[in-house]
């Protein structure tokens, strides 16, 4: 796992490695909705849990429709792709495949975290503002593992919704696209991981690599 080092915050991006499951889902995948055991994955994220010291009981996590809804934790399959809290000890994971992970925590007076995954539908259409309103205040986030601009090959119509230097050679940064649109919704502090999901076969899953029949690694996070 890769951790975030944010003071009164609990946040992880998972890898690949480390799970019970198997063939193409190998090993830590964290969804049965791309075809894995059911069985499987509950204990892949029983172990995610038990990594960070979090209760798996009480993990909340969207299904994940490239929207700009965030919600409150304590759901579990409601339509959305954002998640916050201001509950310390209440665990909240975000799914990803080559998508944005990225997480918001608030740094003044109150402590809230949001954890956001951001396709470049989301991106565009503001699911990182959206979280960062739900946090409210004073904000730092981090950028997590996803496709990079090494191997995010896209058409005219994505590259159009994105600044015009955000794409040479027709490969999009969303990297940059993420860090910008949290500068511009307010968050004083961008950390970003920069990892490629696409070119480490090894440490992630990738949708662009493997198509729907592959696992995803995931975020997951809590207010100490």
């Amino acid at each position: 796992m890769i951790a975030w080092d944010q003071p009164g915050y609990v946040v992880a991006f998972t890898t690949r490695v480390g799970g019970v499951s198997e063939g193409i889902y190998e090993s830590l995948n964290l969804t049965a909705r791309t075809g894995d055991d059911a069985e499987r994955v509950d204990e892949n994220r029983r172990r995610v849990c038990a990594q960070v010291d979090l209760p798996y009981e009480q993990l909340s996590f969207n299904r994940q429709v490239h929207t700009t809804a965030v919600n409150r934790a304590g759901v579990r399959g409601e339509p959305g792709d954002g998640l916050w809290s201001d509950e310390p000890g209440q665990p909240m994971l975000a799914f990803s495949a080559d998508c944005l992970p990225i997480a918001i925590a608030r740094t003044d007076e109150e402590r809230r975290l949001a954890l956001v995954h951001a396709g470049w539908r989301g991106l565009s259409s503001g699911i990182v503002a959206a979280g960062v309103a739900a946090v409210g205040g004073e904000t730092a986030a981090v950028v997590g593992p996803a496709i990079g601009p090494c191997c995010y090959e896209v058409g005219d119509e994505v590259s159009a919704r994105f600044d015009a230097d955000l794409t040479v050679d027709r490969h999009l940064d969303l990297w940059s696209a993420a860090e910008r649109a949290l500068r511009r919704a307010g968050v004083a502090s961008v950390e970003r991981v920069d990892l490629c999901t696409c070119c480490n076969p090894d440490l992630f899953f990738s949708h662009r690599r493997s198509g729907r029949e592959r696992g995803v690694q995931g975020m997951i996070g809590a207010i100490a």
